[in-house]
């Protein structure tokens, strides 16, 4: 799990994807002290991990709310970050293996991701990992001077939930998980 002292990292990585991407349509870079708030308005009810190697980090990860309305509470979407010298070098599918085993283990029928057109890395790592393309929304964002599509993926978890119990990170009394989440190498 992400601790105070990951925070700066993850946030300027964030600001450097905003600037030099569209993997995210943020168009300005976030104050250290927002995304400080938004990293504690997530922890609240999610899990938000961190990949660490040789005490360096090399990612992020979160799961945060598809929809704010209450009948999508089993459904969560999917945020990876990996730190821009980092990429392709196997941290995103890390990421995403304890991202799924810690949705799973909450009890999540499905997980979302929205993925910008052009973004091969993250369309290949969510196929690889059974995402399914859901859906296109052409010309749905402007960013770096031009319109770009986004694509809905979605996975079924199938945990075998009823619907009756919430996942276990939307309860108010939950208990956050102690330490760091371990990814295979």
């Amino acid at each position: 799990m992400i601790e105070k002292k990951d925070v700066f990292a993850c946030w300027w990585w964030y600001n450097w994807y905003i600037a030099h991407t569209s993997a995210t349509f943020e168009t300005e870079p976030v104050q250290a002290s927002e995304f400080e708030k938004r990293v504690e308005q997530v922890r609240s009810r999610y899990p938000w991990i961190v990949l660490q190697e040789d005490e360096d980090l090399r990612g992020y990860a979160y799961l945060s709310s598809f929809n704010s309305r209450a009948a999508y509470d089993w459904t969560a979407d999917v945020s990876i970050y990996v730190a821009p010298d980092q990429k392709g070098l196997g941290y995103g599918r890390q990421l995403m293996e304890a991202l799924i085993s810690l949705a799973r283990e909450d009890g999540y029928r499905n997980l979302a991701s929205l993925i910008t057109e052009g973004n091969d890395a993250s369309v290949h790592l969510h196929e690889k990992f059974g995402f399914a393309k859901a859906g296109f929304y052409p010309d749905f964002g402007f960013k770096n001077g031009q319109w770009l599509g986004v694509s809905c993926y979605a996975l079924a978890l199938e945990t075998g939930r009823d619907g009756m119990s919430q996942p276990q990170n939307l309860d108010p009394y939950a208990k956050m998980r102690p330490g760091r989440v371990p990814v295979n190498a």
